[in-house]
C-alpha cells in the first residue's frame, strides 16, 4: 500500500510504525497547510492518507477549512475515493470535525487517550484503509484504549505475580493503562496501602529537574500509582515541551493556561483545573500564553501552595513538585510540607560545588540544615567516564563530597534515590513525548528504584 503521510515533524517517528508492506510516497514531512500545494503539483495521493496531529496549525476554524480542501481536492481528481485517517490524543477533534466526517464517508477519525499513540493503533489504522475504507474505526476513545491496552489472557497463562506496588492501588480501581517489565527486588514491609508521598524534584537550573520529574511521574502512573505534577517552574514551564496536548490545549482555552493558578486557588477543583495526561497522571502548569501578574501575587506563594498540597496529598499517590533550587527562597514555609526532596546532581564537581553554593545563597543555615536532613541525591546525566582523584566518579561520591564539609549546608551525608543513565532519548522526550522510561528496560529499572527510594520519604 502506498501512503501519504502529513505529520508535520513526527514525520520520522510514525514512519517507525508502519507495516512492512507500507510504502511511504514522500520522504520530507507535510503539514496540512503545505499539501494542497503538494497535491496541485503533480504529485501522488497514493492508496491512503494518515494524518496525525502534528499537522495541524492548532487553530481549528483554520485547520477545518485546510481538511476541507483535502477531502473535496480528492472527491475531484480521484475516481476511488482516497481514505483518510486522523489518528489524534485530542478527544475534541470528533466534534470539531463532526460536519465533515458527515459529509464525507472516507473520513475516519481514531482517537487514542494514551501519552504516546502506540504503533498497533497506527497499523491498524492502515489496516482499515487497505479495505477501502469501509469498515467504521472511529470509536469512542475509552474502548478505543482498552482495546489496545487490555489484552485478553491466553490459554495455560498463569496471574502474574503481584509486586509490592499493588498495595498502592485501591481494590476498586481499574488497573494500570500499562505494566512495568522489570521487577525490583527491594521491598518495604512498612508502607501501607494508603501512601501519599510529597516529592519536591528540585536543585540547580540545568541538571535535569523536569525531565527527572517526567518520568517518575510516567514510571508511578505505569505501576498504577496515581500522581500529579505541580510545575511551579513558573519562568520556564518547561512541561509544555513535555507534553504536547497540554500546549495544544493552553493554546485554545485560556482556562487552561493559567492551570497553576487556577489550581493554587482551588485546590478542591483540581479535576477541572489541572490537566489530565492518562487515567492516573495528572499535571498542572502555566502555558506560555499566561502573563497576569496580579494573579501570580495573589496566588503563587507559599500559602496557596500549602493548601494545595493539603489537598492533593489526599487524593494521589505521589504529588511531585518540578521546583528549582532558587524557588525555595520564595517557598521557605513550604518545605515542611513536603516529605522528600530528590536533589538533581550532575557526577562532575562543577555541579557538585554549584549545587552548595545555590543552598548557600537562597537558605539560611537552619533552613539548609532541614533541606539537608530531608533530600536524597539523584545523580542526573550521569557520565560513566567522569573522574575525581584519579578514580570512578561514582554517584555514592556526590553525596559524599557534599558531605565532607565543601559547605556549612550539608552536615549530614544523604542516600542516593537514584541514577539517571545519560543517553540521547532524553533530547528525543521534547520532540517525541515519549519519556525515557518507556523507552528500555535500562531507564524504566532505575527510575523503578527511584521512585521506590523517594516513596520511603527521609
Amino acid at each position: 500500500m502506498k501512503l501519504l503521510i502529513v505529520s508535520g515533524g513526527f514525520h520520522r517517528i510514525v514512519t517507525q510504525y508502519l507495516p512492512k508492506k507500507t510504502t511511504v510516497i514522500h520522504p520530507h514531512a507535510l503539514e496540512l497547510r503545505n499539501l494542497s500545494d503538494y497535491l496541485n503539483g503533480g504529485n501522488p495521493a497514493g492508496d491512503g492518507i494518515l494524518i496525525t496531529d502534528q499537522a495541524f496549525t492548532q487553530k481549528p476554524g483554520l485547520d477545518r477549512e485546510q481538511l476541507n480542501e483535502l477531502l473535496e481536492w480528492i472527491e475531484i481528481n480521484r475516481a476511488s475515493r482516497v481514505p483518510v485517517v486522523l489518528v489524534t490524543r485530542d478527544f475534541m477533534k470528533p466534534f470539531e470535525l463532526g460536519m465533515l466526517t458527515q459529509r464525507f464517508d472516507h473520513l475516519k477519525i481514531v482517537v487514542s487517550d494514551t501519552a504516546r499513540i502506540p504503533a498497533e493503533v497506527f497499523q491498524r489504522a492502515i489496516e482499515e484503509m487497505s479495505r477501502n475504507g469501509t469498515a467504521p474505526i472511529h470509536n469512542d476513545f475509552k474502548t478505543e484504549a482498552k482495546f489496545m491496552h487490555e489484552p485478553q489472557a491466553r490459554p495455560g497463562q498463569t496471574e502474574k505475580k503481584r509486586s509490592f506496588f499493588d498495595r498502592f492501588r485501591p481494590k476498586s480501581e481499574a488497573s494500570a493503562e500499562r505494566t512495568a517489565t522489570d521487577r525490583l527486588t527491594r521491598d518495604i514491609a512498612n508502607i501501607s496501602r494508603g501512601i501519599s508521598r510529597v516529592v519536591a524534584v528540585t536543585g540547580h537550573r540545568g541538571n535535569g529537574l523536569t525531565s527527572t520529574a517526567v518520568n517518575l511521574a510516567h514510571e508511578a502512573s505505569k505501576r498504577g500509582l496515581s500522581s500529579i505534577i505541580v510545575d511551579m517552574d513558573a519562568e520556564y514551564r518547561s512541561m509544555n515541551m513535555y507534553f504536547s496536548r497540554f500546549h495544544d490545549m493552553t493554546n485554545k482555552d485560556e482556562q487552561m493556561s493559567a492551570s497553576l493558578i487556577r489550581t493554587l486557588a482551588r485546590p478542591q477543583d483540581y479535576m477541572t483545573t489541572a490537566f489530565n495526561i492518562q487515567d492516573q497522571l495528572w499535571l498542572t502548569s502555566l502555558g506560555y500564553s499566561f502573563n497576569d501578574r496580579k494573579l501570580m501575587e495573589q496566588f503563587y506563594n507559599s500559602e496557596k501552595l500549602v493548601g494545595l498540597i493539603s489537598v492533593l496529598r489526599t487524593k494521589f499517590n505521589l504529588v511531585l513538585l518540578d521546583m528549582p533550587l532558587d524557588l525555595l527562597r520564595s517557598f521557605q514555609e513550604t518545605m515542611i510540607h513536603i516529605d522528600v526532596f530528590g536533589l538533581c546532581i550532575p557526577n562532575n564537581l562543577h555541579a557538585v560545588l554549584s549545587t552548595a553554593r545555590n543552598v548557600e545563597v537562597v537558605l539560611d543555615r537552619e533552613k539548609a540544615s532541614y533541606f539537608n536532613a530531608k533530600s536524597k541525591v539523584i545523580v542526573t546525566k550521569y557520565n560513566d567516564r567522569s573522574r575525581f582523584q584519579g578514580a570512578l566518579f561514582a554517584p555514592e561520591k556526590v553525596s559524599e563530597i557534599l558531605a565532607s564539609g565543601i559547605s556549612d549546608s550539608f552536615q549530614y551525608e544523604m542516600k542516593t534515590a537514584g541514577v539517571v543513565p545519560y543517553s540521547d532519548a532524553f533530547d528525543a522526550q521534547i520532540e517525541t513525548d515519549i519519556p525515557v522510561t518507556n523507552t528500555g528496560a535500562e531507564f524504566e529499572k532505575a527510575f523503578g528504584q527511584m521512585l521506590l527510594r523517594l516513596m520511603e520519604g527521609a
